[in-house]
């Protein structure tokens, strides 16, 4: 792939031949199309082509949530998405071809200097209730009082995400009722801080597994 500077005419988008032209983030590319081969993949690409979609299966519905979690640490062109892709495959994915599956514990939704928040748990305190709880240190260089508390809540069980961002690093709680057909799934949780700015995240912090009665 090639970036060019825009000509008299401007830059072009579209298939011409075997090129294919676009633009992202106001800087414009050309590339050619991957040339059609009849060999057989080998069993290297083929765990790699099972990692990547069950990478991007697990991660494209929360792409948003991610762009956010990586804002204050892209570089270059590179979306949070993009980076929490590359993370999940390098480091996120578990067992053996083709017994493949996505280890939690390795996911990271967030990745930035802002401090995270210290001495957190979660339980269901009554059936379908939930409570986070943290300590609510602050400090004048990367804790502040009113940094956003972002909480991600994975349903394996429902393979459903939900996002709760309705407290303060200060309120040191937060309680949530769960649906009523959340009885006896298992959910996986992922929790970061956000700046007031909107760019300035945390690195996340998996919470853990937890059974619902």
């Amino acid at each position: 792939m090639a970036r060019f500077l825009k000509g008299i005419v401007g830059a072009y988008s579209g298939k011409v031949g075997s090129v294919v032209g676009s633009s992202w983030r106001s800087v414009d590319y050309v590339k050619s199309l991957p040339k059609m081969t009849g060999k057989k993949a080998s069993a290297g690409q083929m765990e790699q082509r099972t990692k990547f979609a069950l990478a991007v299966a697990f991660l494209s519905p929360i792409k948003d949530l991610l762009n956010l979690g990586y804002s204050d640490k892209l570089q270059g062109k590179a979306t949070g998405y993009n980076k929490a892709l590359q993370a999940v495959l390098s480091n996120g994915i578990s067992g053996v071809y083709p017994s493949l599956e996505i280890d939690y514990s390795k996911v990271v939704i967030a990745k930035g200097a802002l401090s995270n928040l210290m001495g957190v748990a979660w339980a269901e305190i009554n059936p379908g209730e939930l409570e986070l709880s943290w300590s609510p240190e602050v400090n004048k260089f990367n804790a502040f009082a009113d940094d956003s508390v972002v909480l991600l809540i994975y349903n394996r069980t429902k393979n459903f995400f939900s996002i709760m961002e309705s407290a303060t690093r200060l309120d040191a709680t937060l309680s949530l009722p769960l649906p009523v057909s959340y009885s006896g799934d298992t959910l996986e949780g992922w929790i970061f801080t956000g700046h007031r700015d909107g760019i300035k995240t945390s690195l996340s912090y998996y919470l853990g597994q937890l059974v619902l009665a």
